[in-house]
């Protein structure tokens, strides 16, 4: 991969795919739930022809950065969140709480746009105030510009009963032999390409530089059409309105578009903006009943 390729003109790119937070549950809830997260990303990179360029595990949702053609990368997505419905229902009971729906997958299609993407995944544990990147486990932080990595060594999975391995794994699947793991998880250099981020990141001050970047977190999910995680005031709305209106319908006011428009537009403010339904509601006159069926 010489150069980012373009998408939306076939074959390969880099994508990443963000679950959207569960409401209503928690994906991972012990150190078991996240290891069976880790070995399963593991196994994947077996079965599906992509690369594992980046992931962060929290507890009810995940990121990957993956490169391979957006169909065979869907198809491993598709796969993580049937695998990982199956485990909420052995362990917990509990059914339909992930969708393949529930997912906003975003190109990536310069060194700029990688190295903001790689930095937003690795700092979701800091955003959540957790831990450093390099301090959680359940990322693939450790891996990058580490001239230590090849220190740590573990229990050789080809020297693991079949019996375990399947306890282990929770899977038939047989992974190399030569692969390691430590505390019930295979070591991320075995499975994570950080020789290819590596290569597109350029050196590790350009990454350290972007992971200390202060509210990086609010451009990358603009970009990816989700909220900013900060709230604006009905005024700062208003310029943004003003702003679309202007820039993307190309009329110098809300009250100048068609009703199909305006819905577009309410569902505009909210996923880039995070305007509540009371701030739509009084900045575009549409009703509670008409926004119940957008937004």
């Amino acid at each position: 991969m010489n150069e980012f390729n373009d998408p939306f003109k076939g074959g390969s790119g880099v994508y990443q795919f963000t679950m959207s937070h569960l409401e209503h549950g928690t994906l991972f809830r012990k150190d078991a739930d996240y290891a069976f997260g880790v070995n399963s990303l593991a196994i994947a990179t077996t079965l599906f022809d992509i690369r594992l360029l980046a992931y962060t595990l929290m507890s009810n949702h995940l990121h990957l950065l993956l490169y391979g053609t957006l169909t065979e990368c869907r198809c491993m997505w598709r796969w993580i969140i049937y695998r990982f419905s199956v485990m909420l229902s052995a362990e917990y009971g509990i059914i339909g709480l992930m969708h393949e729906k529930d997912c906003n997958v975003s190109p990536v299609t310069n060194r700029q746009m990688f190295l903001n993407e790689l930095a937003y995944i690795l700092r979701n544990c800091y955003r959540a105030r957790i831990c450093s990147p390099y301090e959680y486990r359940w990322s693939s932080a450790d891996v990058y510009f580490n001239p230590y990595m090849n220190l740590v060594h573990g229990e050789a999975v080809g020297k693991i009963k079949q019996e375990r391995r399947r306890e282990l794994f929770k899977s038939h699947v047989k992974l190399p032999p030569e692969w390691e793991i430590v505390n019930s998880c295979v070591l991320n250099r075995y499975f994570v390409d950080y020789k290819l981020v590596e290569k597109k990141a350029g050196d590790s001050l350009a990454l350290f530089d972007r992971l200390r970047v202060f509210d990086l977190e609010s451009g990358v999910r603009i970009s990816h059409g989700l909220p900013e995680s900060i709230r604006f005031s009905d005024s700062q709305l208003q310029e943004k309105i003003a702003s679309i209106c202007k820039n993307e319908y190309y009329v110098e006011s809300p009250h100048q578009l068609d009703s199909k428009t305006l819905l577009q537009l309410a569902r505009t403010l909210a996923r880039r903006f995070a305007a509540s339904k009371g701030q739509i509601r009084r900045l575009l006159g549409l009703t509670d009943e008409v926004l119940e069926k957008v937004l």
